[in-house]
Formats: C-alpha cells, structure tokens, sequence
C-alpha cells in the first residue's frame, strides 16, 4: 500500500478503542510494547481493525532504555516479536517511541542517547521493517543527533509538535517543526475531538504491500512527470532511470551515501557541473532524470494549474490569508489558475462574477 503525502493518519495505544473509526484516516499506528514486560492488550485487534477499515497499518514500541544499546537491542526484539505475532507484515513501518517518561531517561549524554536508538533502528531493520524515530522536537533538538539517525536510516523522523493541546482537526505549517529528515508530523494529540494523536505524512508512505489499481503503469508513470510542487519550488528533479539513481555527498559525485527509487521527485537547489543538489550534502547525477521547471514561481501573471492537497481547502475572496472563505474545493483536484498574487493563487472560475484565490500553501503547482 502507498499513502501520499499530506494524508492523515493517528496513532493508538490501549486507551484507544479497537474499532479504529476515525474517519479521514489514512494510516494507524498501533502501540505493541513498552520495554521488554508490557505488551498492549488491544494491539492485535488494532492492527485487525485498521487493515480492515482499508488503513496503512504501524507499529511502535515505547522505550525505556534511555541511553543503553544493550536494553534497546532487546526492547526492539521483543517489538519485532510481536509486531510479527499481530499480523504487521515485513516492509512496514515500525516505530521507537523515544522520550521522557515512563522510565525511560533522555537526559544522559547525547552521543550515548542516539547510539542506542540507532542500535533499536538497525533491529528493526535488519528484521525486514522500516524503521521510525518518534520523538518530541524538542528532544530530538537537544537529547539526541538526529542528523545522525537520519545519515543511517534517511527519512525516518516521527516528530511530535503541537500549537495547542486543544482539539486540531488540520496542522497549521507556519508551527511545523522544521528540520531534516521528517516523514510524519504528529500535530495534535486531539484530533477532530476524537482524543486521539493526529499525523499528517509529510513523504509518501510505502509498506511495499500489493495493492489494486485502475491505474495502469504507464498511466501513473506518466502522472509522475507533471508532480505537485510548493509554489515557491523554482524547480523539481525527477528519477527516471528504471534502476533508481545513486545519491552523492558532494557535486563532484565521488562517495555514494544513499539510492533514490525511481519516480521519486524532489526540490532542486542548486545545479553544478551537471550535478544536483538535492538536500544538506545531497547531490545527483543529473543525467539520472528529468527535471522541470515551476514558471509559476518566477512570475505572477501566467496561467497555469494547481492541485488541492489538503483537504477543507477553500476558495478565498481575496488574496490574504483572513480572507472569507467562498466555498470549499475538492481534495486531489485539479483546478485552472490565471495568475498568482504572493503564494496565492486566482482561479480562472469566478464566483458571482468575482474572482476567487486558493492559498499555495494548500494547492500546490502541477508542473
């Protein structure tokens, strides 16, 4: 099963009902075991339930090892354990629940912290599951290297954030804890008043489960070489080459630090030499993919089209982000601009003769 970006998804332990009704939810992250002696009572009809409401299903473990590589080797074993026993197949997601409380100490020295946390990783890894580090962003800025873990496992960081602790039904970016290496954002802890976690996956999610589709390869191939980008995005990269591409420390594309899958897109930074740079100390052979151009971010009177990503995103009547809201569009679908006003967008259907706006942080470019 893939899950697109900026889909929404919760998180559970035993305080959670089995039934998994939360509507909107594309993914459910089920608590499994907390150290090596707790094992959550309701894991396995969780996992059950979200599979059968059509959900991604996940794991987690809490941790209570601290800073002992030791406690977290076998803390993941008893994890991968169950995640195996409740029916979490290999290529999924399986989580370490990293933070204060509950035993588990993050106050001990960083480079003792991010050492066990990585040997828990590399477990779960090695076991056949992808593995996650949640954590809250201030932990993961001060008791632990992050950098670090994302070097070993790329994009794997489950970050919690909050702007209230008040009911959230949909994130607000401008409080998004920015740093490298985030996959999924959990946003709230009471989503749509449910008193349940709320996520929003940043990156696609691939547990590399079959699945049907209408789309036929070519058709999502092809689907792939107009992808969304911000509006502010000048340019995107595209892996072309059926193989995937290699992913370099340097432009001089010399030490091999990481492989992209191919299809995969991603912002441009900078070009040199024939070389992309993709992130902090991430370049590309350019010769690997396509790559396009996003004239919408260059200049604010072309036309063009964008595609609603977040849903409850609604035509505005005027260009400003207190603007009343007109009427809601519709989530994934593409609509026709005449222009851009700052990262607002005008839609070429007015309402009632007036011109409406959709923001750009919600309706991303289809280059």
């Amino acid at each position: 099963m893939k899950i697109t970006p900026r889909a929404y998804g919760i998180d559970v332990s035993s305080y959670q009902s089995t039934a998994m009704n939360y509507s909107g939810a594309k993914f459910g992250i089920v608590k499994l075991t907390q150290g090596t002696n707790y094992v959550n009572p309701n894991a396995k009809s969780q996992i059950a339930n979200t599979k059968a409401k059509g959900m991604m299903a996940m794991g987690y473990f809490y941790a209570t090892f601290s800073g002992s590589t030791v406690r977290a080797r076998a803390e993941a074993q008893i994890a991968i354990r169950y995640a195996k026993a409740y029916g979490l197949a290999q290529g999924t997601y399986l989580g370490v629940d990293w933070e204060s409380g509950s035993g588990n100490y993050i106050s001990g020295p960083v480079s003792d912290n991010t050492e066990a946390i990585i040997e828990a990783m590399k477990i779960i890894k090695n076991a056949g599951y992808k593995p996650l580090l949640y954590s809250g962003a201030s932990a993961m800025r001060n008791n632990l290297n992050s950098k670090s873990v994302v070097k070993e496992f790329g994009d794997c960081l489950w970050i919690a954030s909050y702007a209230t602790m008040d009911r959230i039904d949909e994130p607000s970016f401008n409080w998004f804890p920015s740093m490298d290496g985030i996959i999924i954002w959990q946003f709230t802890v009471n989503w749509h008043g449910l008193n349940v976690d709320g996520n929003i996956s940043l990156l696609k999610l691939d547990d590399g489960s079959e699945e049907s589709s209408s789309t036929s390869e070519g058709d999502e191939w092809e689907l792939t070489l107009h992808p969304v980008v911000k509006w502010d995005t000048p340019r995107v990269f595209i892996v072309s080459n059926l193989a995937g591409c290699n992913l370099y420390s340097d432009a001089s594309l010399d030490k091999v630090i990481g492989h992209l899958k191919r299809k995969a897109a991603y912002a441009v930074l900078e070009e040199k030499d024939g070389a992309l740079k993709l992130g902090k100390n991430q370049w590309v052979d350019g010769r690997a993919g396509v790559t396009k151009s996003n004239p919408l971010a260059f200049k604010d009177n072309l036309s063009g089209r964008v595609k609603v990503v977040l849903p409850h995103t609604h035509a505005l009547a005027s260009p400003s982000a207190d603007a009343d809201k007109v009427y809601e569009l519709e989530t994934n679908k593409i609509y026709h601009v005449s222009g851009r006003k700052g990262r607002f967008f005008a839609l070429k259907d007015k309402y009632e003769g007036k011109t409406v706006w959709v923001t750009g942080n919600r309706a991303y470019v289809v280059v």
